[in-house]
């Protein structure tokens, strides 16, 4: 019997030792601390018309770890692709943003990037919002100008035509019914001026150039180098 109390006594005496190690480990394990690390990205990207840009984040961090960043809340016009990067400490990467301009008006539209440690569990995200904006150039203020009128060289009669504007999807305004073809101007708003498109139409080279004069457009149309027709594109 004493033999047997002594051997409890043993296993209790090896338990509490064995518990009291085991406390002690845990109580003097290390506390893991928070990843410190900046990120890098532009706060806004600017949309003339239909396309594709970068969009640019970086990260900043001693430590030698991966990021995962993700984009949410595009408008309907804007794509990633569904895109989510990787960027390890002191590196950057790039989104590809796809803009369609299809059905899109002119403003700012935020988006919201998201920053992420991997692997590490206590890591609460950090955000930052990107204003993605559709700032077409000037020639849209003329899409919906509906009248215009022309003067041919050739008789001196001032025409009155109904027409239609429409700004392309490479920043071009596009004049139909002003001529037998459609007008496409590339338009510089700095200067203030436009430059018609070239082209060939039965055999003839027709180019333009003309001014912008408020809401107007006063352009000249040439044939082979001559002088043409005078038009002025109005409301």
């Amino acid at each position: 019997m004493n033999n047997l109390k002594n051997s409890i006594g043993w296993v209790c005496l090896i338990c509490v030792f064995s518990c009291f190690v085991s406390c002690k480990k845990n109580n003097t394990d290390p506390i893991s601390t928070p990843v410190v690390f900046t990120f890098s990205a532009p706060d806004t990207i600017l949309f003339e018309y239909s396309g594709n840009k970068p969009l640019a984040v970086g990260v900043q961090c001693t430590e030698e770890r991966e990021f995962g960043a993700s984009l949410s809340g595009l408008n309907g016009s804007f794509s990633d692709n569904n895109q989510d990067l990787v960027i390890r400490s002191n590196q950057q990467q790039s989104f590809n943003i796809t803009f369609n301009q299809l059905g899109a008006t002119p403003g700012i539209y935020p988006c919201e990037l998201r920053m992420s440690v991997f692997n590490v569990n206590n890591y609460t995200p950090q955000y930052k919002t990107i204003q993605l904006v559709y700032a077409p150039n000037c020639g849209y203020n003329f899409i919906n100008h509906i009248n215009g009128e022309i003067t041919y060289q050739i008789n001196g009669i001032l025409l009155n035509r109904s027409i239609s504007c429409s700004y392309n999807n490479v920043g071009q305004l596009v004049i139909t019914n002003l001529t037998s073809f459609p007008v496409t101007l590339d338009v510089n708003c700095q200067a203030q001026t436009v430059t018609m498109k070239p082209v060939t139409i039965n055999g003839f080279y027709m180019t333009g150039d003309g001014t912008i004069q408020g809401q107007f457009i006063y352009l000249n149309i040439y044939s082979n180098g001559a002088l043409d027709a005078v038009a002025k594109i109005k409301p």
